[in-house]
């Protein structure tokens, strides 16, 4: 879900559609919240 936001972003799809970035905030943010605390914790080990 993050790769594909990200390439939908960074490559320049010919401007971002604000329905589309939308519908992928509520099921890309809390994973990416989740992978970053996941990071956080190893990196403090």
């Amino acid at each position: 879900m993050i790769i594909a936001t990200r390439n939908r972003l960074i490559h320049g799809y010919l401007g971002v559609d604000e329905d589309t970035l939308w519908s992928i905030i509520p099921g890309g943010v809390p994973e990416l919240i989740k992978l970053l605390n996941t990071l956080e914790a190893e990196a403090a080990l």
